[in-house]
């Protein structure tokens, strides 16, 4: 009987934790002198196929790269609301935000579930 409560604990443990899992991927680009810049942005693996549920930052547009490889870009501001809903596959990321007209510093951060 303890085996069989244990195994439907760890059972709804784990249901409840593959729901609620949901990550974040964040990037910058710094304006540097003349038409150079910087761009940083963390490594993020996933395991499996998740979907973007939210964009926020201050940019005008933004790329994401799979395993260092151009996967998607959203040019402009206007396109960044078209991000919501796009799906990863499994594989690592990361994002860059590109910067607006006069501003020295882009950010960006995207939610996956």
């Amino acid at each position: 009987m303890k085996k069989i409560l244990l195994l439907i604990s760890f059972f709804v443990f784990w249901i409840a934790t593959a729901v609620a899992q949901q990550v974040e991927i964040s990037g910058t680009q710094r304006r540097l002198s003349g038409r150079n810049a910087e761009l940083e942005s963390q490594k993020v693996k996933i395991s499996k196929t998740m979907t973007i549920v939210s964009v926020t930052g201050n940019n005008n547009g933004f790329w994401i790269t799979k395993n260092g490889k151009s996967e998607k870009a959203f040019w402009t501001e206007k396109q960044t609301s078209d991000a919501v809903g796009y799906k990863l596959s499994k594989g690592e990321y990361q994002v860059f935000p590109n910067l607006k007209t006069d501003e020295n510093l882009a950010t960006i951060t995207i939610k996956l579930k």
